[in-house]
């Protein structure tokens, strides 16, 4: 549908739209004119979110765009929740309650009667306590006490204006991008709209103050237990880590096993290099005593040699100990003791080379050489055999404890790494929930801080009421109504099936448009005007088919319909009219059914369908004997879906004109019906589309600019024009 149908279906139902839009709003108004007059009130309070100081901001910054938003989302559900204001019914009652006399700042004298109405004395005195807060709590002991006590179906009557539904106009909203919030309320009580607002503050801020600091001490308390669990958690797997090592004797574990095989591996290469220097010493001693034996030396293994070669042998021994013990680290007095046992190792050995030389006989052999030096030889190397004797001692001494160490430490390694684990896992929780504990009491301060709500514009008292509300329900209402009904039209106007105007009756009946007879109002001079372009254009059209026909005069047409009413005895009376009027002798034939409707003239007669059917009847036979002098000759048939229909005059048709009216369907009959007819006559089908609106006769009918048309009267319509059919 284009913008044009849009605007033609308004002005083609502007009466109706008019009329539905002002009823409502009337009616808007009548039940709206005897309601109280409503009072609204407002305050604003600071809840510094936005921009207030947050000291979450000092260790990470915020997206604030969105903690303002959620912030305020909060606030705004504390508001907006049923309990909120169901404390806020009974803090409202207990304040009314608790008047001895009327006070126009809480409440209005009228609402002040009703109330005195309402309560009796005896529920007063059991609610009213000393304090707001006491009297509050009665209240709500009261309300929550059973299902049919009198507190509670006062409250949740309505009637005084204490249920949580009467609270319905209360609203908060942000103010802009600002830390501000409004809440506003509207009531037919200035005094009470304004003391409901300062009731709700205090409320809010209590409530508020309660939730937020609540929520942060129960996580707080969750982090300190949870802390404390871990740590207890945390000492079980030390507690286990240190027996199993105190068992074991283990200081570090991984420490301990790589030095044991270090040790391992170094003792056992420097056993390797002793046993090679021991057998170098020991052949080397053996040579030297046979070459002093053979030099005839007896005392070398005389008893106060081998003495000192034992003492010599102890105190090597206790020198590679402290060499192969303090590895070059040696304290002060470990320092003096090796350098005593070395100075007394050097003694020994000398005493022992003058035990040798007091055999002066000796001292030379049978060649000539000299001993002194294979003795001397021989103490070195006795000493130094003894010393390699020590130290591979205790090399492979120490040698074996590491290796009993290693086998010791190497089956323990499964446990040790899983009771590391074990710690170090319990370590890490702990340190997470230290780390949730010190957040959480960090946000603790935030909140103390920041739930700081202020009223920075109380609730004032409003000095006269509003009447925006129902000049707003008036207005919206009938625009509502007029958009319903308007929807209603173009829905209509969409679904509607029917043949409408020409272009949709040309697509769906599939026989050409000859044109239109419009519906026309008589108290219109456009529609008449129009009406009558449109007759003078169905003249036109027939005298355009007239010239057509090749043979001579009379040119017959037969003017049909599926139904009766669809104004075939319009188009007759109008073809005939406009061709008289232009010179041309024309007759019309009508059923003889339309006797007495029609009124008779010269050029009217009337014809029975039945002989058209029965016998084999020609336009001469129903005509009559004027029928050769006639130019036109206009045959109406009945409605060939209802009566009987004279089939012997279709071969006898120059053009057949089809009337349907523009608000019916076209269904299937009627295409059946026309399809045969179609069949049995040469002349050419046509169609004529009655009742069309004046909007859709347009698109044949060429209506002259006004400027253009010269200033006429209403027209009379012509005095042979019937009423349309009825029958």
């Amino acid at each position: 549908m284009k913008l044009k149908d849009i605007f033609r279906l308004i002005s083609r139902n502007l009466f109706l739209l008019l009329a539905v839009t002002s009823v409502t709003a009337a009616s808007i108004y009548f039940f709206t004119k005897d309601q109280d007059d409503e009072y609204t009130s407002n305050t604003t309070i600071y809840t510094g979110i936005a921009s207030g100081y947050n000291l979450s901001d000092v260790t990470k910054s915020t997206t604030q765009y969105k903690v303002a938003k959620d912030g305020f989302a909060n606030l705004i559900s504390i508001i907006d929740s049923r309990d909120i204001r169901k404390e806020l019914g009974f803090r409202l009652f207990a304040t009314h309650i608790m008047l001895k006399k009327h006070d126009p700042n809480i409440l209005s004298e009228e609402a002040y009667q009703k109330l005195q109405e309402f309560v009796p004395g005896s529920v007063k005195a059991r609610l009213v306590g000393a304090t707001l807060h006491e009297t509050a709590k009665n209240v709500a002991e009261a309300y929550n006490s059973g299902s049919d006590n009198p507190v509670k179906l006062l409250i949740d009557s309505g009637e005084l204006g204490y249920s949580a539904d009467a609270f319905s106009t209360l609203e908060a909203k942000r103010i802009g991008d600002s830390d501000l919030l409004q809440i506003s309320y509207y009531s037919g009580d200035p005094a009470q709209c304004k003391n409901t607002l300062d009731l709700l503050t205090q409320l809010f801020l209590e409530k508020h103050r309660s939730l937020f600091t609540a929520q942060s001490e129960s996580v707080v308390d969750y982090f300190t237990k949870a802390t404390d669990s871990a740590l207890t958690k945390l000492k079980l797997a030390e507690d286990r880590l240190l027996a199993f090592q105190q068992a074991n004797n283990i200081i570090d574990y991984n420490s301990q096993v790589g030095s044991t095989t270090t040790e391992k591996n170094t003792l056992l290469s420097k056993s390797n290099d002793l046993e090679i220097e021991y057998a170098g010493a020991l052949s080397t001693l053996r040579s030297l005593e046979q070459s002093l034996k053979a030099r005839g030396i007896p005392n070398l293994y005389s008893q106060e040699v081998l003495q000192l070669k034992g003492r010599l042998a102890k105190i090597t021994t206790e020198v590679a100990e402290l060499e192969l013990l303090n590895k070059g680290q040696t304290t002060g007095a470990q320092a003096n003791r090796l350098n005593a046992l070395k100075k007394e190792a050097d003694d020994l050995s000398k005493r022992m080379l003058s035990s040798v030389d007091k055999h002066y006989d000796n001292t030379h052999t049978v060649q000539g050489l000299p001993t002194t030096n294979l003795l001397a030889d021989w103490v070195r190397t006795t000493f130094l055999l003894e010393e390699l004797k020590s130290k591979r001692g205790l090399v492979n001494k120490h040698r074996e404890a590491y290796a009993v160490e290693y086998e010791k430490l190497m089956p323990l390694g499964a446990e040790n790494r899983k009771l590391t684990r074990d710690v170090t896992m319990a370590e890490q929780e702990y340190l997470a929930k230290l780390e949730g504990l010190n957040q959480s009491k960090l946000n603790q301060q935030n909140i103390e801080i920041t739930s700081q709500l202020k009223v920075i514009d109380p609730p004032f008292m409003p000095g006269s009421p509003t009447k925006l509300t129902r000049i707003l329900l008036i207005l919206f209402g009938s625009m509502g109504v007029f958009l319903l009904t308007l929807g209603g039209l173009l829905a209509h106007e969409l679904l509607d099936e029917s043949l409408r105007k020409p272009s949709i009756a040309a697509k769906k009946i599939e026989y050409p448009i000859f044109g239109v007879l419009p519906a026309t109002n008589s108290t219109s001079s456009k529609q008449l005007q129009l009406a009558q372009n449109a007759e003078d254009q169905l003249a036109r059209q027939l005298i355009l088919k007239m010239k057509q026909k090749d043979s001579a005069y009379p040119f017959v047409v037969g003017v049909l319909s599926s139904m009766s009413g669809e104004g075939k005895t319009v188009l007759c009376n109008t073809l005939a009219n406009n061709l008289i009027s232009m010179g041309i002798e024309t007759q019309v034939l009508y059923p003889k059914s339309h006797k007495g409707q029609i009124p008779a003239e010269a050029n009217c007669s009337f014809y029975a369908p039945l002989e058209g059917v029965l016998t084999d009847a020609s336009i001469a036979d129903l005509a009559g004997e004027t029928f050769m002098s006639n130019t036109v000759v206009i045959v109406e048939f009945p409605a060939v879906l209802e009566d009987t229909y004279p089939v012997s005059l279709f071969k006898h048709l120059d053009l057949v004109l089809l009337t349907v009216k523009a608000n019916r369907v076209w269904q299937q009959a009627d295409k059946t019906m026309f399809e045969n007819i179609r069949k049995v006559t040469s002349a050419p089908i046509e169609t004529v589309l009655s009742s069309v609106q004046p909007d859709y006769a347009k698109e044949m009918v060429v209506v002259r600019p006004k400027h253009t048309q010269p200033e006429q009267k209403a027209l009379q319509s012509p005095k042979s024009l019937p009423a349309l059919e009825t029958v």
